[in-house]
């Protein structure tokens, strides 16, 4: 199951209103996992930034082979210089709109919060809070502190401080947008549903273990009446539900959300899809670290036999779910 990622909105409109559907909701991953179940999951879990290193895939996917390291790193180096070419046409675009439009224009602002965006993309996050900073100060002034690309222009300079290490700083304003959003858009709004995703996971990345776990519930329960259980925006909540709650050493609660998870997994994708066979393998893991030892091994099991039907014998996820089970013996050796 895929966990969710910190993500910035470019839009945030009224309730009722054309909206931008705000990023899939982030979770703390879970702390401390095993060696295997890292295996398992590698390339699944998500960050703000992706790393730009080479990764085989593990369930599912058409890339079985590794590129030679000359491909990747002159992949890396078109990245890099669309990438500045990109920047370089927002910056002319802003010049034209202060030029023509004046500082104070909603297009102006729109152009740097875009200018803004592409840098925390690139990883140059100073840069970006430089930007939003003056940013927030300016939106507010010019269009009003209830504003919705206000309270844009706030979570996005919460991510920027999230990404640079300041989570305290992240967590204040991240309250501030949700309460204001649930207060301006109403409860129902995608857009609040996004904040308390958000601040869920800066309270895990922060180590405030319950207060993750409380709020991700309620980002559960939200997305369940606002979208649909089918939703997988819902889904991937239970899945950093989950995280939170084995981050808060809530085992029971952590393993039946993994098993609603992968019964919900196989009646909307089917008992083959890599979803769900990625969703019995991390359940699998939870038993184990649970001393559910007999349990784990018996569902592990199922997974090496699923791996090598779907996905083939050689194949990196079928080799990893044959270590794991190699490692976590129902009996330890004498």
């Amino acid at each position: 199951m895929a966990r969710g990622k910190k993500t910035k909105s470019r839009t945030i409109a009224r309730q009722g209103g054309t909206i931008a559907r705000p990023g899939t909701a982030p979770a703390a991953e879970r702390e401390a996992p095993e060696p295997a179940l890292q295996e398992a999951e590698a390339g699944a879990a998500a960050s703000e930034r992706p790393e730009r290193t080479v990764k085989q895939p593990i369930f599912g996917g058409d890339d079985a082979e590794l590129p030679a390291p000359q491909d990747a790193k002159a992949a890396e180096r078109r990245e890099d210089e669309e990438a500045e070419q990109a920047l370089a046409q927002m910056r002319r675009t802003l010049e034209l709109s202060l030029d023509q439009k004046g500082p104070d224009d909603p297009s102006t602002l729109r152009a740097r919060a875009d200018i803004a965006m592409s840098l925390w993309h690139m990883g140059r996050t100073d840069e970006a809070i430089e930007i939003e900073q003056e940013l927030v100060q300016d939106s507010t002034r010019v269009l009003g502190p209830e504003h919705p690309e206000v309270l844009t222009a706030r979570a996005n300079l919460a991510s920027s401080y999230w990404t640079a290490g300041r989570h305290e700083d992240a967590i204040e304003i991240e309250e501030a947008v949700l309460a204001d959003a649930e207060r301006i858009l109403g409860t129902d709004h995608l857009a609040t549903l996004t904040a308390r995703s958000n601040l869920a996971f800066s309270y895990s990345t922060a180590g405030r273990k319950e207060d993750a776990a409380q709020t991700q519930r309620k980002v559960v329960a939200d997305r369940e009446r606002v979208l649909d259980a089918d939703d997988p925006e819902t889904l991937d909540a239970r899945a950093n539900l989950a995280s939170a709650c084995w981050n808060a050493d809530l085992v029971d609660e952590a393993i039946e959300t993994e098993e609603r998870i992968l019964e919900e997994s196989e009646r909307i994708h089917g008992v083959d899809d890599v979803d769900t066979l990625q969703a019995r393998a991390a359940l699998a893991s939870s038993y184990r670290l649970a001393g559910r030892t007999e349990d784990g091994a018996a569902l592990q099991d199922r997974v090496i036999a699923e791996s090598e039907r779907l996905l083939g014998h050689d194949h990196p996820a079928t080799v990893a779910a044959r270590k794991t089970r190699e490692r976590n013996p129902v009996k330890p050796p004498a």
